[in-house]
């Protein structure tokens, strides 16, 4: 809504979508064009469609800063358009991860553990579940072990498999309900039902071949584990004990039938939805500030100098995030007009970044602006949910 509105105000078209496309450009491909519509009172008004055509596997928060930064230059975006567009970013995974962390008990009770090697693996920042067997050497997974732990391998060299006991030090806020790895579609399930790295507990448990044990090293077939990732034990697989009983073979619960879950027992590397770092959807998040920015750039709007006219209608149904900024930066705001979310962690995000006065809109004076407007999906009373820009 937000760029489509500065269309309106001016903004070429082939520029902002320019803009959106290179902003895309960082996790894959994207695809934008732009409708003209008329509101009853004959505004003129414009709406954005962005289709993402390719998308790579999203980074943490700070790779998302990086490739924000990519995204600004890739543009021609700097000085204070740039600053608005990574204080927005900033804004929007700080939310995210309160919001997260808020769905989360807090913990009545806490260990500390040692860390007794660290794993080494071919990945630095993508590692597939359960990778193939065939495509490691022979050299490429080993656990190194502290020195001081080395006398304890002695006699794992007899087992053909051992467990990875590992700390998952690059994983994000835990999470209670979870969209799966393992599943897909939209259908949540309880992180201890998963196997979703984003638990109370950053515990990882991997199974893997032992190829040979030479002095503090353990060398294994494939690890599901980025290079570096601290291990907390190793522990033998033992078949006798370890493998099911012929009466008990077990069953895959929630996956039977799965496709995606083939996918893992052959150990081929694929993207997992809901699983794309810190944010839903970074590829359209990091678009759209980069887009917006651009065009206030290409407008030379003074960023000091923002009004926002209050209070800010936000729908219904807001998404914790949302809330979350909205109190946080003390936004007045006010639900409706009707049910839907008029306001996303997005929006409420570029509007925090702007740092605005409010200004009540009763009274406020708008004669001799000009007026560009954007559309959103929803609709209230008949008319579609339009954001109002003026300069």
């Amino acid at each position: 809504m937000f760029a489509a509105a500065l269309i309106g105000l001016g903004v070429p078209e082939e520029g902002m979508i320019g803009a959106l496309e290179a902003g895309g450009e960082e996790l894959g491909l994207l695809n934008a064009h732009t409708h003209v519509e008329f509101l009853p009172d004959d505004t003129l008004a414009y709406r954005l469609h962005v289709l993402a055509l390719r998308e790579r596997d999203a980074p943490d928060s700070e790779g998302a800063r990086l490739y924000l930064d990519n995204a600004l230059k890739r543009a021609g975006v700097g000085g204070a358009y740039a600053a608005f567009a990574r204080r927005a970013l900033t804004i929007l995974l700080a939310a995210e991860s309160r919001a997260r962390s808020s769905a989360v008990a807090s913990p009545q009770r806490t260990a500390s553990l040692p860390v007794v090697g660290i794993a080494h693996t071919l990945y630095q920042h993508k590692a597939p579940y359960q990778p193939a067997a065939g495509e490691a050497n022979d050299d490429d997974f080993y656990v190194e072990m502290e020195p001081g732990y080395a006398a304890g391998l002695s006699g794992l060299e007899t087992f053909s498999h051992i467990f990875v006991i590992s700390y998952l030090d690059r994983t994000r806020v835990p999470e209670m309900q979870v969209q799966p790895p393992w599943r897909d579609g939209a259908e949540q399930y309880g992180v201890f039902a998963t196997r979703s790295p984003n638990r109370p507990s950053f515990i990882g448990l991997t199974r893997a071949r032992l190829r040979r044990v030479e002095g503090n090293r353990v060398y294994t077939g494939p690890l599901d584990l980025f290079d570096g990732t601290p291990v907390l034990d190793i522990k033998p697989f033992i078949r006798s004990l370890d493998g099911m009983d012929e009466d008990d073979s077990g069953n895959d619960g929630w996956l039977a039938g799965s496709e995606h879950l083939e996918l893992h027992r052959r150990g081929i590397p694929h993207t997992h939805p809901g699983s794309a770092g810190h944010l839903d959807d970074l590829q359209n998040v990091i678009a759209t500030l980069t887009a917006v920015a651009w065009g206030l750039q290409h407008l030379a709007v003074a960023m000091g100098a923002v009004t926002c006219l209050t209070p800010v209608y936000v729908g219904g149904g807001l998404a914790p995030a949302t809330q979350s900024i909205l109190g946080k930066h003390r936004i007045p705001s006010a639900p409706g007009p009707g049910e839907a979310e008029l306001l996303t962690p997005t929006g409420v995000a570029l509007l925090a970044a702007l740092t605005p006065m409010f200004v009540p809109r009763a009274g406020a004076a708008l004669d001799g602006l000009r007026l560009g407007v954007g559309l959103g999906q929803h609709a209230f009373d008949g008319q579609p949910a339009a954001l109002r820009l003026y300069i």
